[in-house]
């Protein structure tokens, strides 16, 4: 039932999980690891759902170290087929207390930490980018206003002809040398934006909340199909 990892490696995750997690921790944790519990069927004892829930860890890539009543793993470069590949480590243990033996679960991820933290260097970089941009554009001013050398004189641009054949395929027009520097002006007067930086912060958002949903409620389905199926 336990394959053979290197044994110092998944005892360490088993020890901190034993060991008291400082309050501080404990009160943001949420954010990489996901915790619960799920009731075991009747009569199953703990040590046929730790052998059910054996199988969801055979992949490539899993370490795993088991007991009658605990199974603790450790991932490395799980494969895309692994269907807990979002999940680095955890330990999964039966509690037999009151009779009412409940597995419970605590899992950490990497990736929902990394999907958590994006969105704020996203921010980040939009601001110092903002902050860079409104600094150039500032200090372009000014060297405008101070600059006393006279403006040479630019050529007057021609308004580009539309060919014959683009004309009769129905092109249409091109803007005229008058609208093409109106819109350059334009350009120029307005403020910078850190639009893009800010798509990619609401992207990140996203996905970090429907990570954080879906993959804790696609992972107590694999656990609790594991210990309800009759032939597991």
């Amino acid at each position: 039932m336990s394959s053979a990892p290197p044994q110092a490696a998944v005892s360490d995750v088993v020890a901190p999980a034993a060991s008291p997690t400082p309050s501080f921790i404990r009160s943001v944790d949420w954010i990489w690891r996901v915790r619960g519990q799920l009731a075991l069927p009747a009569g199953q004892s703990p040590d046929t759902a730790i052998e059910r829930l054996a199988p969801l860890f055979d992949e490539p890539g899993t370490s795993i170290q088991t007991s009658a009543s605990t199974l603790a793993f450790i991932k490395k470069d799980p494969p895309a087929q692994d269907k807990l590949a979002v999940f680095d480590a955890g330990v999964l243990s039966v509690d037999d207390g009151g009779g009412s033996p409940v597995l419970r679960y605590d899992m950490s991820s990497r990736f929902l930490l990394a999907c958590f933290l994006a969105p704020f260097m996203f921010f980040a970089f939009g601001q110092i980018g903002l902050a860079a941009a409104n600094y150039q554009k500032a200090k372009a001013e000014a060297e405008e206003k101070t600059a006393k050398k006279p403006e040479k004189k630019k050529p007057e641009m021609k308004d580009p002809v539309l060919h014959p054949v683009d004309a009769f395929l129905g092109a249409p027009a091109p803007k005229t040398a008058k609208e093409m520097k109106a819109e350059r002006e334009k350009k120029k007067k307005e403020p910078p934006s850190a639009k893009p930086a800010y798509v990619f912060t609401g992207i990140f958002a996203f996905l970090y909340v429907l990570g954080r949903i879906l993959e804790e409620m696609l992972a107590r389905r694999q656990f609790s199909r594991r210990l309800t199926a009759s032939d597991a």
